[in-house]
């Protein structure tokens, strides 16, 4: 017991941290995003095809790839961030039709663990809550809705599966799956979410049943949440 405090009073006088911190090329994007967010020409959208740059994942990675870009992304955290998929060396394709990104689950567990820097230090959690409630909130929420909602049933969730594997086959658009969930996004509008992640977040957690990362994405999801949500995720769970 001497033997450990001695340590943690030396810890205090170095003021080193008991826990890891986040890499500091985590913190610097996090810190940026308000900045890129203005900066970020149309034409990075455009590239991703993305009509509402202020919402879902590929809005957000528009702007985030001018500070950390997915081969930047892979060196940092030493995981491959996909499987398998279209996506190659560090490219998104997003127009193929037949396939999709396959996550690697260690990434996300790496992601959970060391991508969100309020996680494990309360000042940087303060610092950086503006930057959730602006970037993140929306699409966070949406994405733990939606994940909700689609194992509350799980028949639907295989009538889904289905469809969204016949599109694939007959190489349709995943836009296709929209009418399919717009009674779920009317409905989910009505609690204050956003209607259009609503319903692109479904299609994304069907991917995450195909390639078995759904556990690992959740996680992620609910780690942000606890971090700079934790009231709504309460309400919500």
């Amino acid at each position: 017991m001497m033997g450990l405090m001695r340590w943690l009073c030396i810890l205090a006088v170095l003021k080193l941290p008991l826990v890891a911190e986040s890499p500091k090329e985590i913190l610097v994007l996090w810190r940026t995003l308000p900045k890129l967010a203005k900066t970020t020409p149309d034409k990075a959208y455009n590239k991703l095809s993305t009509w509402l740059p202020e919402l879902g994942l590929r809005g957000l990675y528009a702007k985030a790839q001018f500070a950390l870009n997915l081969s930047q992304l892979e060196q940092v955290s030493g995981h491959k961030i996909y499987l398998a998929g279209p996506h190659k060396e560090g490219k998104l394709n997003l127009n193929a039709r037949s396939d999709f990104g396959h996550y690697n689950p260690k990434f996300l567990q790496w992601a959970a663990a060391n991508g969100i820097p309020g996680l494990k230090d309360a000042k940087l959690r303060g610092e950086l809550q503006p930057v959730y409630e602006k970037f993140l909130r929306s699409r966070a929420r949406s994405f733990y809705a939606a994940h909700k909602n689609l194992h509350t049933n799980p028949k639907r969730l295989q009538r889904a599966l289905d469809k969204y594997n016949d599109l694939m086959a007959a190489e349709k658009p995943a836009f296709a799956m929209q009418e399919f969930f717009r009674a779920d996004s009317d409905r989910m509008k009505n609690s204050d979410l956003d209607w259009y992640e609503t319903n692109v977040a479904h299609v994304f957690w069907l991917r995450r049943s195909l390639d078995g990362s759904a556990k690992s994405c959740h996680s992620l999801v609910v780690a942000l949440l606890q971090t700079h949500d934790a009231k709504w995720l309460k309400q919500n769970r």
